[in-house]
């Protein structure tokens, strides 16, 4: 497999690793927007599903290795890989490329914890039974995040939550529950934006006047930055797009790279403000990663 591309963030080096392409439906990631506007950039299938990625940062400075999420994994039945148009995830697949184990892996920030962000802490053995994916690695999330998805009445939630109990079977001690924003090591943050969750959030990595986000649900593609262009699933779409917009205009004005959770063509860029439009400038794209669109499935 080719190595994953990387950008240089002062003395950060940050691979983007994906879990691979899955579709999901095109009306839940673009919600109030006419189906006619989002399809130009991303044509829906005969499901009206529209193909996504699922991009993890690696970011590398030392003897730390901090992924950003985890992906979809290989967990999923072989029901829902049909619905979500997944195999079985190619994480540690880009993590050998870059001549790495899993095991290698010293943090994950999750920014939080629906199944196509946190899937991936699991494998799913050939017996059946799962083990941690990232056995050494310390697991941030935040308090009120781990909270709901371990026990919540409210039956929407519940349903976004339902994949988290084998989960936390597998690697429950191994979460560090925190509260508020967090340096994870030095140079590197776990920022509450809320928005998608009510806890959702975001990693940055600073050195100096250089500067990198991940913004994972806050602006899943490309087409997100546009201030009304949400996701159904976001549990408070007004805090979104007060942090989207927040957040793009100080990449506008600095300089600063953004990478998005599921865009199936660009990893990360940089923004430029055109005119006021915020619109994409430098940036790395997702190359083709095998000869079908699809992770392999076994």
């Amino acid at each position: 497999m080719q190595e994953p591309p990387k950008i240089q963030v002062g003395s950060f080096t940050i691979a983007f690793l994906t879990d691979g392409l899955w579709r999901n439906d095109g009306g839940c990631m673009f919600g109030v927007v006419p189906r006619e506007l989002w399809k130009r950039e991303h044509p829906p299938d005969d499901l009206n599903r529209i193909r996504l990625n699922l991009t993890c940062p690696l970011i590398l400075n030392g003897r730390d290795a901090i992924l950003v999420d985890t992906g979809i994994g290989n967990r999923l039945s072989a029901v829902e890989r049909k619905i979500f148009d997944h195999g079985e995830g190619w994480l540690p697949d880009h993590l050998r490329a870059l001549g790495m184990e899993p095991g290698d892996v010293t943090h994950v920030i999750l920014s939080h914890l629906h199944f196509d962000h946190c899937g991936g802490l699991v494998r799913r053995r050939e017996s059946g039974t799962f083990e941690p994916a990232f056995p050494r690695a310390r697991l941030f999330i935040q308090r009120g995040e781990l909270e709901t998805a371990r026990d919540t009445r409210n039956e929407r939630l519940r349903a976004a939550y339902r994949h988290m109990q084998e989960i936390l079977a597998t690697v429950e001690g191994s979460f560090e529950a925190v509260e508020g924003d967090l340096e994870v090591v030095a140079g590197v943050t776990a920022v509450v934006t809320g928005g998608h969750t009510y806890d959702h959030q975001v990693a940055i990595v600073r050195d100096g006047r250089h500067c990198f986000v991940h913004l994972a649900d806050i602006v899943p593609t490309r087409s997100h930055m546009r201030g009304p262009w949400n996701q159904a699933y976001d549990l408070d779409a007004l805090r979104t797009m007060e942090q989207k917009a927040a957040y793009l205009q100080r990449a506008a004005q600095k300089g600063w790279w953004v990478s998005f959770a599921h865009d199936d063509q660009v990893f990360t860029a940089k923004v430029a403000n055109d005119r006021g439009r915020l619109v994409l400038g430098e940036s790395v794209a997702v190359g083709p990663m095998r000869s079908q669109d699809a992770p392999r499935q076994r």
